[in-house]
């Protein structure tokens, strides 16, 4: 390593740390060339993923004025003749150790220069040197880092640190596929949480909102003054506070915490899951309002009527509510009965709670 200066390292631990920051694949491919720009002096780095049976190719660039820009078939005529390049072979899965390889350990420049790959996508660019390492992730494909040169061949400076990134650069890449994935399963699950009409808070350490479905959102703005979204409600910290919830800390099963509004609840759970404590949130309507029983057919003095026998009151005070006699509820609820094909108010109260949705 004689040849790597103390600014080296401090470089390469800088770029390791960038690295491991990225969260989705593609995000991980900008930041690899990005990044590598700073260590390895080049005209641009390249991160290609190629599938050789399908002969795909696509790729991420630190080129500000990219290939694609100049010349808008590049990937075609690239795909075409991608079979002539010397670094699609060169590595292999089962290699213990990937090592950086320049074209010129390859292939003599004469060989190179006869082939249509140089003549038709690296010439016209300039392109005569080229530095790459192979990061062993996404099968079938193939996938390439590459430093790209118009004039100075790459030398052993250069070659060490590709090596020492090498490992790093396929760590990332699996974390980044892995992060993704994760929340890929995690919005899958939220969704269908949605669906069963609840939603779902994942907390990471410091009670932090780590993943939130659009639900929880909107019922945690409904309930509580909320202004940074970033940190939950103050209400609903301070009880889990109390509860002493922490991301690694083992849940005993708390009281849930329920707020009412607007005559609705809303009631928070605590669950345990591997990824994190959830706080799984669900809301009932407490009173039924005769636009929620409407889909009964009733008329609206019969859905009134309805409305308020659902929550209980006697003829008498239906009677008070509405100011009319006793008798006029009377016969009113014997229309309902009929229309509804029940007998009894507990029956009524039933199909009320029923088209209203306040099932549980």
């Amino acid at each position: 390593m004689r040849d790597l200066r103390p600014r080296d390292f401090h470089a390469i631990l800088e770029i390791v740390e960038e690295l491991y920051s990225y969260q989705a694949p593609e995000e991980c491919e900008i930041g690899m060339v990005r990044s590598l720009q700073r260590v390895i002096n080049c005209n641009s780095f390249h991160m290609s993923g190629i599938n050789p049976s399908l002969r795909r190719a696509r790729w991420s660039s630190s080129w500000a004025s990219g290939p694609s820009t100049r010349m808008p078939n590049v990937r075609a005529v690239f795909e075409r003749h991608m079979h002539e390049h010397p670094f699609l072979e060169h590595w292999t899965p089962d290699q213990a150790v990937v090592k950086a390889a320049t074209l010129s350990d390859l292939v003599s420049q004469s060989s190179w220069r006869n082939t249509s790959l140089y003549n038709e996508v690296y010439r016209p660019f300039r392109i005569e040197h080229m530095l790459g390492v192979a990061v062993r992730v996404s099968r079938p494909n193939k996938m390439h880092v590459v430093a790209m040169r118009d004039a100075l061949d790459f030398d052993d400076r250069d070659r060490r640190v590709l090596d020492l990134l090498a490992p790093h650069l396929e760590e990332a890449y699996r974390y980044a596929e892995a992060v993704s994935d994760l929340k890929a399963q995690l919005a899958t699950l939220l969704q269908g949480l949605e669906t069963d009409g609840r939603a779902a808070i994942l907390l990471g350490p410091g009670r932090r909102i780590r993943q939130m479905s659009a639900r929880a959102q909107d019922l945690l703005t409904a309930y509580f003054s909320w202004t940074d979204r970033s940190v939950l409600p103050v209400p609903v910290d301070d009880w889990l506070r109390r509860q002493e919830i922490t991301a690694s800390a083992p849940i005993a099963p708390p009281r849930p915490l329920v707020t009412e509004r607007d005559g609705r609840r809303l009631t928070i759970q605590i669950l345990r899951d591997r990824g994190g404590p959830f706080l799984l949130l669900s809301e009932r309507k407490l009173r039924i309002e005769p636009a929620d029983i409407a889909s009964l057919g009733l008329s609206p003095r019969e859905t009134e009527v309805l409305a308020w026998l659902a929550h209980g009151k006697s003829n008498a005070e239906i009677a008070g509510i509405l100011g009319l006699s006793p008798a006029t509820i009377k016969h009113c609820l014997e229309r309902v009965y009929g229309k509804l094909d029940v007998g009894t108010r507990a029956a009524a109260t039933a199909v009320a709670v029923a088209a209203a949705g306040m099932h549980g």
